[in-house]
């Protein structure tokens, strides 16, 4: 499990449940003339008729029951149903998150009981601590969170409490695998060799700016040779003292002239080939003749620019190793909690996904 789940466990312990995504991909194409009419749709209630009074446990004592899935489920089917023309909603959809927030409860009391085991108590004080400082943030939104969730405050504070103490215990065992299998430098040298140009090279940056005279759709040879002879007469004012983006703002059919005539700085390709092919024979402060492109022609005036770079190897390497150790750890977490649930062995009474199916066959989950 992944520190990014865990926090997913630390605030709520539920998986999210987003109806109006699920019910989009699941809308079907619209009805042909004369066809029967669409099944009305049922109510919260009926959706959610399928669910046990008991329906987890481990080691035989049920921990979760009816209610803990009803509470969280039906605020945001019955907000969902409010909407004049809502899309059709599968019941497998219901069904499946159904099954997620019990296995997400399942393995939250798993873990609360494995970190208190190891000596870590959920904190219901900095719980509240942290609560009251999102309260204070969301305002009434918080209010309208814990409606959605089916939550008191009480409630949520004590789920808090016990994800925090899981996230602690889940560090604890970062820090002690990091200490017993630390990523060696060959790893480390690995990764970065082969994500050298990927994540840690800065191609060559160009920085310009320009002076456009637009042709017509079809110009003459008598249009260009007058724009070309007046952008010379502009590079003439440029040798005397002009200065350009003064020329820019005042001449330029460009939407930069707003900026002087800048273009900001850009990489190879993000040009059109000629415009970029003049650009390199520039030096920084240079001054190109006119210069042919389809959108016309350009007097190009070169910027500082900045030559491609790749990081060293020991400018990055803790960077790289700290990663490396976090994704060792977070897969060593999994298999640990894969471990933990095995033992426990916990029992969902509702359908299970086929999903969950895939790797499950001969496991009574």
């Amino acid at each position: 499990m992944t520190l990014p789940t865990l926090r997913l466990l630390s605030i709520t312990a539920l998986l999210g449940f987003l109806i109006p995504v699920t019910a989009q991909e699941a809308a079907p194409a619209p009805a042909a003339p004369g066809a029967t009419a669409a099944v009305p749709q049922k109510t919260a209630d009926e959706m959610l008729a399928f669910i046990p009074e008991e329906v987890a446990s481990i080691h035989g004592k049920t921990i979760v029951k009816r209610m803990d899935i009803v509470k969280i489920l039906k605020p945001q089917l019955e907000q969902f149903l409010q909407n004049p023309s809502p899309m059709p909603l599968p019941q497998e959809k219901i069904e499946e998150a159904s099954y997620s927030i019990s296995k997400n409860l399942v393995a939250y009391e798993v873990l609360l009981a494995a970190a208190q085991k190891d000596g870590i108590t959920p904190d219901l004080a900095e719980a509240k601590k942290m609560l009251d400082e999102q309260k204070k943030q969301a305002g009434d939104n918080f209010e309208q969170m814990l409606a959605m969730q089916g939550m008191t405050y009480d409630e949520l504070s004590q789920r808090v409490a016990g994800g925090q103490a899981i996230e602690k215990y889940y560090k604890k065992m970062q820090a002690e695998l990091s200490q017993t299998q630390p990523v060696s430098e060959d790893a480390v040298k690995k990764y970065y060799d082969e994500n050298k140009q990927r994540q840690f090279s800065q191609p060559a940056m160009f920085n310009a700016a320009h002076i456009l005279i637009k042709y017509s759709e079809t110009p003459s040879e008598q249009e260009k040779n007058s724009a070309r002879e007046k952008l010379l007469g502009l590079k003439k004012q440029l040798a005397e003292g002009a200065d350009f983006a003064a020329l820019a703002k005042e001449h330029s059919d460009c939407p930069s002239k707003g900026q002087g005539g800048s273009l900001g700085d850009f990489s190879e390709g993000q040009m059109v080939p000629e415009f970029e092919q003049a650009l390199k024979t520039l030096k920084a402060g240079e001054i190109s003749d006119p210069v042919e492109t389809q959108f016309g022609l350009h007097l190009i005036k070169a910027g500082e620019g900045k030559a491609a770079s790749v990081q060293e190897f020991a400018e990055v390497q803790a960077q790289i190793s700290q990663q490396l150790q976090e994704q060792q750890a977070g897969q060593a977490f999994e298999k640990h909690l894969d471990a933990l649930m095995e033992s426990a062995e916990y029992k969902i009474n509702l359908p299970m996904p086929k999903s969950e199916a895939t790797g499950h066959e001969g496991h009574n989950h």
